[in-house]
């Protein structure tokens, strides 16, 4: 059997199932009830033949789908594509991506399938990977093999109306920041990849505003302490007493996102939950940083010094103290750190992909951490801090 997967920037699960009834109208289908897997089963005669669509979103999965687009794009990226300009718009459009659908049949997949594939890829605007490496646009013509080929001139990249912001033409201002910060990079002696588009530039970008960014440092900060505790062997009923009392100090209820408050509230913590929420200082340390508290943030090799980010908020006795002690960076600065954390972060992710070290001394850990607390900052995708992606 053929390995194959359709990856769209599509995430409507009931707007599949429709597509896929349309497609096999006289054939038998089922759905989960979590809608991640759809089966279609055709009768003939004495025999039975069934297709099953395994279905992971960046909604349904967040964690594994962004491990795997990371991946995928890494992938991409590495092949010496003989049509640069193409080779670029389709690493865009992977960055795009939102659903991946992975086919399963009991046979080869036939020509009679592969069409029925097509009508579903054309539906859903996706791309298809099919066999070893090769990527198709949704006419089944070759968009990239592994030997760099294409059967395309040129491709039009598309996506789902949320990344309608990120798939304009780049501004003067952000092609700047991407040499800029391509010439750091060469400066410390750390591959890029060149293929990575310029982002958004500061005439299209909105900052969140000081409160927003203060109220999530306090958020971050709280949790972090939360799982470090725990993480040192403190009691559940003592940690969830301290945090209260720094819940309190600070009357960060509203602070948490949906993800973090079930974190907080929740009689102490699995194992994984905790080292998760530890890493979160790292996200804390970005925020102070873009408040003026922390002076520079230089490349992500180190962890934060968690005792002295922690005493920033210590020596304030209210949230509005906070605030006001605070000096927002400007947009220009801000969008300076989010295109360099980018770069630095597909360095580790295509190390990580590789298995082999960050160069540079780079720590993996710690450059996630930062390209997602700084989109969030650049309200990438206007997306909530539990749906923050770090696309690479």
């Amino acid at each position: 059997m053929r390995n194959c997967a359709i990856y769209s920037s599509q995430f409507d699960l009931d707007q599949l199932f429709e597509m896929i009834q349309s497609i096999y109208p006289q054939d038998t289908i089922e759905r989960k009830e979590d809608k991640t897997h759809i089966q279609v089963t055709r009768k003939k005669l004495f025999s039975k033949k069934t297709k099953g669509f395994n279905i992971m979103t960046s909604q349904t999965h967040p964690e594994e789908f962004t491990a795997m687009i990371q991946g995928m794009l890494g992938f991409l990226s590495q092949i010496e594509g003989k049509n640069a300009s193409l080779q670029e718009k389709v690493l865009i459009k992977c960055s795009t991506l939102n659903m991946v659908v992975g086919i399963e049949t009991e046979e080869d997949i036939s020509e009679e399938f592969f069409n029925e594939l097509l009508h579903l890829a054309d539906a859903l605007d996706a791309v298809i990977f099919w066999g070893g490496g090769s990527l198709l646009n949704a006419q089944g013509q070759l968009l990239l093999d592994v030997n760099g080929e294409s059967e395309v001139e040129d491709y039009k990249v598309t996506a789902h109306t949320s990344f309608l912001d990120d798939v304009r033409p780049p501004s003067e201002s952000a092609m700047l920041r991407k040499e800029r910060s391509e010439q750091l990079l060469t400066e410390q002696g750390i591959p890029f990849n060149v293929h990575l588009p310029a982002r958004a530039g500061d005439e299209h970008t909105t900052i969140r505003s000081v409160e927003q960014v203060a109220e999530r440092a306090v958020a971050l900060c709280i949790a972090a302490l939360k799982g470090e505790c725990l993480g040192a062997g403190e009691s559940a009923e003592d940690t969830a007493a301290l945090v209260q009392e720094v819940i309190d100090k600070y009357d960060a209820t509203s602070f948490f996102s949906p993800v973090e408050r079930r974190f907080v509230e929740q009689h102490g913590a699995e194992h994984q939950e905790v080292i998760s929420f530890s890493w979160g200082y790292e996200a804390y340390h970005v925020m102070l940083w873009a408040l003026g508290y922390v002076k520079e943030l230089g490349a992500p090799v180190n962890l934060c010094n968690v005792g002295q980010d922690v005493g920033y908020l210590q020596q304030c006795d209210d949230v509005e103290a906070f605030v006001a002690g605070a000096q927002l960076r400007s947009k220009s600065e801000i969008l300076d750190a989010a295109d360099l954390i980018y770069r630095y972060n597909w360095v580790c992710v295509d190390s990580r992909v590789k298995e082999q070290s960050p160069p540079g001394e780079l720590n993996g850990g710690v450059a996630y951490e930062r390209h997602r607390a700084l989109n969030w900052l650049i309200c990438y995708l206007d997306q909530d801090w539990d749906d923050v992606r770090t696309d690479t």
